[in-house]
């Protein structure tokens, strides 16, 4: 299935998902991950509000609205640095501080480390779901902790590639956070809880 078909069947599964009008949390996702970008154009043309995450130093996750037309390339994105948040005084180093990306962050509309909490879906990448909804990630735990922070009620499915879901129990640790479902980029929806 090439990556356009994809982007389809993944953006049309997922927005049954979506209760109107909801906030939605996505992921940008890599050029080797499941397709985001149709996903959220299509989830900001029906009227959604959509938050997708920077991955900050100490592999938190900090969030901030979607921009309309962008490429959905993860890559591209980076945690705000001294070096832009300094723009304006011209005084710039290599690394940012808390208190940096604090500054940065409210000046720029960004939404905190917690901002799942206000979210009626989380959608997430990963490698694979066991039948349990392990989910198995890069092995951060950005997910993992930011997680912690949602509304209980909002539903968390991983978008992954068609077979990469496993058939056998995933290593799990205390700190893993188990997701309620995953789409496959044929459009395939498995719940699990």
């Amino acid at each position: 299935m090439d990556r356009e078909a994809s982007a389809a069947a993944l953006a049309e599964a997922v927005l049954r998902f979506v209760p109107d009008p909801s906030r939605v949390a996505v992921y940008e996702s890599l050029p080797d991950e499941p397709p985001t970008g149709r996903l959220v154009e299509e989830l900001l043309d029906a009227g959604h509000e959509v938050i997708v995450p920077v991955v900050l130093d100490d592999w938190s996750l900090q969030w901030r609205y979607a921009v309309r037309g962008a490429s959905g390339d993860r890559a591209t994105v980076s945690r705000p640095s001294r070096l832009a948040a300094a723009a304006d005084t011209g005084t710039a180093t290599d690394t940012a501080t808390d208190t940096d990306t604090d500054a940065y962050a409210a000046r720029d509309g960004w939404l905190g480390t917690d901002a799942l909490a206000t979210c009626d879906l989380v959608v997430t990448p990963g490698l694979s779901v066991d039948a349990h909804g392990t989910r198995l990630g890069q092995g951060g735990g950005c997910y993992d902790r930011a997680l912690l922070h949602r509304d209980s009620a909002a539903p968390v499915i991983t978008l992954l590639h068609e077979g990469e879901q496993s058939e056998s129990d995933l290593p799990s640790d205390d700190h893993d956070v188990p997701v309620d479902g995953y789409v496959t980029t044929t459009g395939r929806v498995v719940r699990l809880r």
